[in-house]
């Protein structure tokens, strides 16, 4: 069953982020049905799936949930701060669990007593279950006749636990589901369904509408078999009843209750799948049909059993061998409804195998186009570009729909934000209005794993040093809630997340004096810095101007893990902050990291490339307008001094003998940080898949690793802020 525990850990995941959105959405309006709607399906379909594997603590943690949510839905208890926060706590530790057991495969040891604990204080109780109701009702257990007793294998005397389970007619719309409900009862012995009222014509049927009544008898105690039925204790009457022993040979027909059984587990071992999913139901089955047996008095050879259960025909044998059993349904072809989708699970490792291949196809293709200038003009030339023309088309159009693959919603995370503001604001005291936008924009998985972070750090440090509390707020004449906005959008080939707040902004002269205090720079060169400038400090690292260290900041890392994470990923950090105001920081990130656009540049005879991403222009500069100041140069573009470096002499090459009247500078955008970098020259721009240093060359500084162009020259692309 590991496919299906796979499934279950995945939506499990899945269900725990939309009950925490739900129940976030019910604390900011109460009276939001919606809300409480959504988180009471995510509950008690959670309690399903757990039910599914034998997590009797998790399974009773959700249902202490889903009662507290039907008490709150039904109007006998009100959501307050203390019921949000049991529901919180029941989440997280939801969450530890999934993770646990994909990690483990079982649950911690201490599960039980957790789930008891937070359980008792959900419902308020110390985890009882409903009381049993007296006899009335269960008059039909002494109206069952010794035909149907021996049909259901009850031939010993014995006492049982009787029940009538009535649902509501409406019990459909609430989420329940009647069948199952009585499937989950332990020990189930009997199970009869019979109409709770005449059933109309078939035109006349509603069938929204549950028109059934259910009687059953377990081996269970009371109490096990009444906390199946918690959630709807006022439709089901519970009592134990004492059977006398049939007369006659012990022992079960063909047909039955348990003979039904047996025949469904025939039918188990003829369902198709992989060896994973047909050694799980060959030891399910084993198991089922021990049981049974056992049940009926038979001795059971295990070890037969279990090589018996390898086929149906094998297993037919074995039981023909103990009772007689009528043969197995054959199982009907599953249909599957016209018009619906199919979702399709594609592994990333997959997608990843398939992402490096159209790499390998973009580079090849780019040897196209040298081919069909080497042809020249004639009609060889001619059709070499037009299929050069057309191949360029199809493999970008490739591109793009494996791209699209890999593309994910950065709501992805924008999800744990909404919790981190309302837990973080309240240890805080501080009333904020969390704004996300923009939440359907689309990047590259790896691009969201790199964002995770960074935006937990910006949302986190607005929390904590940008919006002020209350009283200060009101006495700068602002509303006592503050906001912070995460807004999210497609520009050119890259994705940007800005994340704003109407705070206290940052203050220059504290930052100046602050990166005195700490010895980041001298008295001279902070004042010499613009407030612009002064404001960048922040991303300075070890640099924090809070006054003391706590768990939510202090140390300094977080502003500075959160440039080196986004520059790791070919993106820059933009900031613009005024003081009384607020504060506004960008985070520029190129759409996908599986292939770069790079400008091609040469020096000293070989071929370098830059990421496009850094390039904010390319020009010629007359050498006259170079200015030096001993070894220093700069130059002015537009209205602003930038200093020159030669990349000749950043990489250990010779300078260049030849005499210039102009040089080829490509300005390098390093966040806000313009440098004039001069080569010799200047070629195409070029996709390419670029590699990762290996073996020796790992620890070299300077690269980003290396590419292959179109004509085959191997291509070192240079990691420009890890140089300069």
């Amino acid at each position: 069953m590991s496919a299906l525990f796979d499934q279950f850990v995945g939506e499990a995941r899945e269900l725990l982020d939309t009950a925490g959105a739900s129940l976030l959405a019910l604390e900011r309006d109460p009276a939001d049905r919606a809300a409480i709607n959504e988180l009471f399906r995510a509950f008690h379909t959670l309690k399903g799936a757990t039910g599914l594997f034998d997590m009797a603590p998790f399974t009773r943690l959700v249902h202490a949930g889903e009662d507290a949510l039907s008490a709150l839905r039904d109007g006998r208890r009100r959501l307050d701060a203390e019921l949000a926060d049991r529901l919180f706590r029941a989440l997280d530790q939801g969450a530890r669990w999934v993770d646990a057991l994909e990690s483990d495969g079982t649950l911690p040891g201490d599960a039980d007593e957790t789930a008891r604990r937070l359980s008792a204080g959900l419902t308020g109780t110390p985890d009882a279950a409903p009381a049993v109701a007296p006899v009335a009702g269960l008059e039909w257990v002494e109206a069952l006749d010794d035909a149907a007793r021996r049909a259901a294998g009850l031939i010993d005397a014995a006492t049982l636990t009787a029940l009538v389970y009535a649902p509501d007619p409406e019990c459909f719309f609430t989420g329940d589901d009647p069948l199952a409900l009585c499937r989950k009862i332990p020990d189930l012995r009997l199970l009869a369904i019979e109409p709770a009222e005449p059933l109309p014509l078939l035109a006349g049927l509603d069938p929204y509408r549950c028109l059934l009544r259910f009687h059953a008898l377990s081996g269970a105690a009371a109490t096990e078999v009444a906390s199946v039925f918690r959630a709807v204790p006022d439709q089901v009457r519970i009592a134990p009843v004492t059977l006398r022993a049939l007369p006659g040979e012990a022992g079960g027909p063909e047909d039955g209750l348990a003979g039904a059984i047996l025949r469904e587990q025939l039918r188990i071992l003829t369902l198709p799948g992989d060896s994973l999913d047909r050694d799980g139901r060959r030891a399910a089955v084993a198991r089922a049909v021990a049981n049974i047996l056992g049940a009926q008095g038979h001795a059971v050879d295990r070890a037969a059993l279990d090589t018996a259960c390898a086929d149906a025909g094998a297993l037919r044998r074995f039981l023909d061998a103990a009772r007689p059993v009528a043969p197995p349904v054959e199982a009907a072809p599953v249909a599957t409804p016209s018009g619906r989708r199919a979702l399709l699970r594609i592994e990333p490792e997959r997608v990843d195998q398939l992402m490096a291949l159209i790499g390998e196809l973009t580079v090849a293709k780019s040897q196209l186009p040298a081919l069909a200038r080497q042809a020249g003009a004639d009609s060889l030339g001619q059709g070499l570009k037009a299929v050069s023309a057309r191949f360029d088309a199809l493999v970008g159009e490739l591109q793009h729909a494996a791209l699209r693959l890999r593309l994910l919603p950065l709501s992805r995370v924008f999800e744990p934000l909404p919790r981190l503001v309302r837990d973080t604001a309240r240890r805080l005291d501080k009333t904020v209005e969390l704004a996300l936008g923009g939440g359907d924009t689309e990047a590259d998985k790896d691009i969201l794993d790199v964002l995770g972070e960074p935006l937990l750090h910006l949302v986190r440090n607005s929390l904590d040093h940008g919006i002020e509390p209350p009283d200060r707020r009101a006495a700068a004449g602002k509303p006592p809630s503050g906001v912070i906005r995460v807004h999210a959008f497609q520009e050119k080939d890259g994705v940007v997340v800005e994340v704003s707040d109407d705070g206290a902004g940052i203050d220059p002269a504290k930052m100046r004096a602050a990166a005195i205090r700490k010895g980041l720079l001298d008295a001279a060169a902070a004042e010499a810095l613009g407030d612009d400038e002064a404001v960048r400090l922040v991303f300075a690292p070890g640099f924090s101007t809070a006054s003391g260290v706590s768990d939510l900041s202090g140390r300094g890392v977080g502003m500075d893990a959160v440039r080196a994470a986004v520059e790791r990923a070919g993106g820059r950090v933009e900031i613009a902050s005024t003081p009384g105001e607020g504060t506004r920081i960008r985070l520029v990130l190129p759409l996908t990291l599986s292939i770069t656009r790079v400008v091609v540049i040469e020096a000293a005879g070989e071929l370098f490339g830059v990421p496009v991403t850094l390039v904010g222009g390319m020009r010629r500069v007359p050498c006259a307008d170079i200015r030096a100041v001993k070894r220093a140069e700069s130059v002015v573009l537009g209205d602003r001094v930038v200093p020159v470096v030669r990349l000749r002499r950043l990489l250990g090459f010779p300078d260049d003998p030849r005499e210039r009247s102009a040089e080829y500078v490509l300005v390098a955008d390093l966040g806000g940080t313009g440098v004039a970098l001069v080569v010799d020259d200047v070629r195409e721009r070029a996709d390419v898949m670029l590699r990762p240093m290996h073996g020796v060359l790992r620890g070299l500084r300077g690269y980003s690793g290396t590419a292959a162009l179109g004509d085959g020259r191997l291509l070192l692309v240079l990691d420009l802020r890890e140089l300069l």
